[in-house]
């Protein structure tokens, strides 16, 4: 299995989508840190994790694409001929998806490390490394998890065409509702009213069933999760990480985000091998 990891690697080391991933969103966050002016102090954190959803987007481009070839080329019939089973190649498919997401993810935090260094930028005082560390690892979990589903999705398909646009068209709803639920979860229970200037109750914000609802949605989903990073580290500066847990309420991160992700990288590869291990690739 171990060559044909390596051959696998090797080929997705050569798709051009990979880096033109990787340079969109360095090119974001060249601009958003050098490029861009705003009229109030930044940070290095103000950009961090900030391109989740972005990642997801390019994901939902690149899997299909290199993996839906193997079906297109027939490259597949041709491992299964060599002796390598559906579960290994599965498996490496998997992996290789995997590392993908993880080249983007990479990509994303060092260049705005790097900007922000050029730019001279520091840390907020009120968020530390540890706590930054924290949150990336819930991030990175996240976006694995989606690149798993994808996997999932071209592996049962087989059609390159449509895998692509089963994963952009779920991706584009998937994000679009959940970024409605984040921003729904982040509305502050007050907000000074534009023509008196009044501190008033907050008419965006929800509570009771409504909040819950929309604790529940994040839980489950990895899109409003990409759409919740951002939050992550404002959480640890402003201290509102309980009104956006359903539970763990008390704990400093959103560990119940991890939990439900491993769980559901599980139930992808389970659903995805079964029906994979079953299907007539003639």
């Amino acid at each position: 299995m171990n060559k044909l990891l390596s051959m696998e690697l090797k080929r997705a080391a050569k798709s051009p989508i990979l880096w033109l991933g990787v340079i969109a969103v360095i090119a974001i966050n060249v601009y958003g840190i050098l490029l861009n002016g705003y009229g109030f102090k930044i940070f290095t954190t103000t950009f961090l994790l900030e391109n989740s959803d972005l990642i997801c987007i390019i994901l939902a481009v690149l899997i299909p694409l290199y993996l839906g070839s193997d079906f297109e080329n027939r490259t597949i019939n041709n491992k299964i001929s060599a002796g390598y089973t559906r579960k290994e190649i599965y498996i490496v498919e998997l992996i290789v998806s995997s590392i993908c997401a993880t080249v983007l993810f990479v990509a994303d935090i060092l260049s705005v490390f790097t900007s922000s260094n050029i730019a001279g930028l520091e840390f907020s005082d009120k968020v530390n490394v540890t706590e930054f560390a924290f949150h990336a690892a819930i991030a990175f979990v996240c976006i694995i998890t989606v690149s798993a589903l994808y996997t999932m999705i071209v592996m049962i398909s087989h059609k390159q065409l449509i895998s692509l646009g089963i994963a952009v068209i779920l991706t584009l709803a998937l994000l679009t509702l959940g970024g409605k639920s984040v921003s729904s979860l982040n509305q502050s229970s007050t907000w000074t009213d534009p023509i008196t200037h009044e501190i008033v109750e907050n008419p965006l914000r929800i509570d009771s069933f409504a909040r819950t609802a929309n604790n529940i949605h994040v839980l489950v989903s990895p899109f409003a999760q990409a759409e919740f990073h951002s939050y992550l580290l404002f959480e640890s500066e402003f201290g509102t990480k309980e009104e956006t847990s359903l539970i763990f309420k008390d704990f400093p991160y959103h560990i119940e985000f991890c939990l439900f992700n491993i769980l559901e990288i599980l139930l992808f590869y389970k659903i995805g091998i079964r029906i994979f291990g079953k299907q007539d690739l003639k």
